[in-house]
């Protein structure tokens, strides 16, 4: 094949001569004495078990079921996987001659390569049977490969508005931050994505690239809605100010909740903590007007006359 001269059997039957010759013989095929004599047998001989080297994996089982080797076989429990393993490899040891060598070729030779749906059909239902510890594995491979390029993604996210709530916020009463999305947009149309901080007072929202959010002052705030409410297919929050109504919702079903009850918490607490206020300015400032409103009497005044 090096010399691009041709070979008298396929390429798939050579490759399994080969590796019978090293399996039986416990040694390479390809190398040591005898090396082009070795090569010579493998490509032009008479094959020997040439129902065991057909395509038609029936063909090459029967020739195989019929080797005296195997005449005290129950092929039926073979089909049924119901034989007890001859050996089973000990736990957490590799069986190969360096464990090194396994995968290390994978990035060199794999690089840049594009598996096309004709690549794609020559596995479609091919079977597998491994142990379920290699199952684990295989399982945990895929899906760390398969997160690696979404979790890039986030690091990129949070580092690019690590700004946003740094060491210095971290101190502060800030009681709750993260991206939440707001029903804005021409005549209320669309969703908005803003990265929302929650105070004792107040609700920040920030916009991508503005360094001025939106302030929701929660004194502001007529109502928030107890339950979740559908609106435009999403379950939402609705808070009802003075000037209308602002709607939020979170993907995360878990973080929608989450700044709901902090949204309710943080209004109830404010709404008490003004309650509490009013007598004091009232103190402060004057109680006339607070005393008459109470007893729902206003003086009013008086002409010469007395009337």
């Amino acid at each position: 094949m090096w010399n691009c001269l041709r070979h008298s059997h396929q390429s798939c039957v050579i490759s399994l001569k080969v590796f019978c010759k090293e399996m039986l013989t416990s040694a390479l095929a390809a190398k040591g004495k005898g090396k082009c004599l070795r090569e010579s047998s493998i490509t032009t001989e008479e094959v020997l078990l040439a129902m065991f080297l057909s395509e038609e994996w029936e063909v090459r089982s029967e020739e195989v079921k019929g080797h005296g080797f195997f005449r005290m076989i129950d092929w039926q429990i073979v089909y049924n996987q119901k034989y007890p393993p001859p050996l089973i490899p000990p736990r957490g040891e590799v069986n190969a001659a360096d464990a090194f060598d396994i995968g290390s070729f994978d990035e060199e030779d794999t690089k840049g390569i594009k598996l096309t749906d004709a690549d794609q059909e020559l596995y479609k239902n091919f079977p597998l049977v491994i142990s379920e510890r290699w199952q684990a594995e295989v399982a945990e491979t895929v899906f760390d490969t398969i997160n690696q390029e979404n979790d890039r993604l986030e690091q990129k996210k949070r580092s690019k508005h690590k700004f946003r709530f740094d060491r210095e916020e971290k101190d502060s009463d800030c009681i709750l931050h993260g991206y939440i999305k707001k029903l804005g947009g021409p005549f209320a149309s669309a969703w908005q994505t803003r990265y929302a901080k929650l105070y004792p007072n107040r609700l920040e929202l920030h916009t991508e690239g503005s360094g001025k959010p939106e302030l929701i002052f929660l004194d502001h705030i007529d109502d928030v809605n107890s339950d979740l409410i559908q609106v435009k297919g999403e379950q939402c929050i609705v808070i009802r100010t003075r000037d209308g109504k602002i709607i939020l919702t979170n993907p995360d079903e878990i973080g929608l909740k989450e700044w709901s009850v902090s949204l309710k918490s943080a209004h109830k607490c404010s709404l008490e903590l003004m309650s509490s206020m009013a007598p004091k300015a009232g103190k402060i400032y004057g109680t006339e007007i607070e005393a008459n409103n109470k007893t729902g009497f206003v003086s009013t005044p008086r002409n010469s006359n007395g009337n």
